[in-house]
């Protein structure tokens, strides 16, 4: 338990201040330990939003997304587009040439 006597508690023997003196004290505490409260709220709440953020992931990709400037997506779409010419390209050799040995052994 708590000392009674320590500095920061106000003393209630009526010796050291009045009872007008002790409610401004009181008072003078309350408000400061709203405006403290008041403060960790908001830096909670900040806290929150900014892991909140770093969880989304959707979002941070939609985000990087939209920082990828349009002439890196059109690099990017010829390259898809070629490397899938070089697929079809290789398959339908690949495809013809099984027919001409089929064709051979007959």
């Amino acid at each position: 338990m708590a000392d009674p006597q320590e500095d920061d508690r106000p003393v209630v023997d009526g010796t050291h201040a009045t009872s007008k003196e002790l409610r401004a004290e009181v008072e003078r505490l309350t408000e400061d330990h709203r405006q403290e409260v008041d403060e960790l709220r908001d830096d909670i709440g900040a806290t929150v939003h900014e892991l909140a953020g770093r969880l989304d992931v959707p979002a941070r990709a939609r985000s990087r997304l939209r920082s990828v400037p349009p002439a890196a997506w059109a690099g990017a779409a010829g390259a898809a587009a070629g490397a899938t010419g070089l697929v079809v390209l290789l398959k339908a050799r690949r495809n013809a040439s099984t027919r001409r040995s089929k064709r051979r052994r007959r």
